[in-house]
């Protein structure tokens, strides 16, 4: 069992929401990844399989549905966290910029908490990583530090040069201003953990399914913009959400010494 302990596997999700721009080797979490991204056996990844499992759930906080739908930036020390179901990455995630260095590469911090594992203990993993944003939008990793479940150690996680451009979180699915007002289904006030907010909804549907893929977005303070999604099999069965439950601008120390 994986970090997310609720709802279907991520490639399902994979490839019946995002389609082939999700489906390349290394951004697919595979049963392997999913047997050992748990408590104590998650400290026998390899860096391939780190590597894999790293993109999968910034894949999820970053392009949500395979789209960049967080229409505000992020400032350095600002963080969202989010409560998740149907994610194998985790029940509770937090998404944290710490900050831009002098040669613009960005350090980021996610964290990814799940239910109790055989012991009884809450399954946590910690990752601090170092983006150098190319050209054409895509953060390209560069270092990653961990804190696996478990352990009180710090691990820097080996980035071979070779793999490098390999190891990228895409900037896909950016589209149109005029191809989001035709996805916009109107506006909606919802109730989160960390508020109310006016929201814009959009929805898009997956070509020749019943999935539609949902986000509010708000123009009210929230880092990025996004407030919630979901990814619906049809208009009531809900394969996954992801919900804000806080957010601020105090993130700016690293917790693994990255820096």
């Amino acid at each position: 069992m994986g970090l997310g302990l609720m709802g279907c596997s991520t490639n399902d999700i994979a490839s019946r929401i995002v389609g082939s721009a999700m489906q390349t080797t290394e951004q697919r979490i595979g049963e392997e990844i999913g047997n050992r991204v748990s408590g104590a056996l998650l400290k026998e990844l390899t860096p391939a399989l780190m590597r894999q499992y790293t993109v999968g759930l910034m894949q999820m906080l970053f392009y949500q549905g395979g789209y960049a739908m967080e229409f505000a930036e992020y400032n350095p020390g600002e963080y969202t966290a989010w409560y998740t179901e149907g994610s194998e990455y985790g029940q509770e995630v937090v998404k944290a910029f710490l900050q831009r260095d002098e040669e613009g590469r960005e350090w980021w911090r996610i964290e990814s908490r799940a239910g109790a594992d055989e012991n009884g203990e809450e399954v946590v993993l910690v990752i601090e990583a170092l983006f150098e944003v190319g050209e054409d939008g895509n953060r390209y990793v560069r270092r990653v530090r961990a804190q696996y479940p478990g352990e009180t150690e710090v691990q820097e996680v080996p980035v071979q040069e070779e793999d490098a451009e390999l190891w990228v979180i895409p900037s896909q699915g950016q589209l149109t201003e005029e191809s989001l007002e035709g996805f916009k289904a109107g506006q909606e006030s919802i109730e989160t953990p960390a508020g109310s907010f006016n929201t814009a909804r959009y929805e898009m549907k997956e070509q020749g399914t019943d999935d539609t893929m949902i986000w509010w977005i708000t123009d009210e303070g929230v880092p990025g913009g996004l407030v919630a999604t979901e990814w619906r099999e049809d208009a009531e069965d809900i394969q996954q959400r992801m919900v804000l439950t806080a957010y601020g601008a105090d993130a700016t120390e690293s917790k693994l010494g990255a820096f």
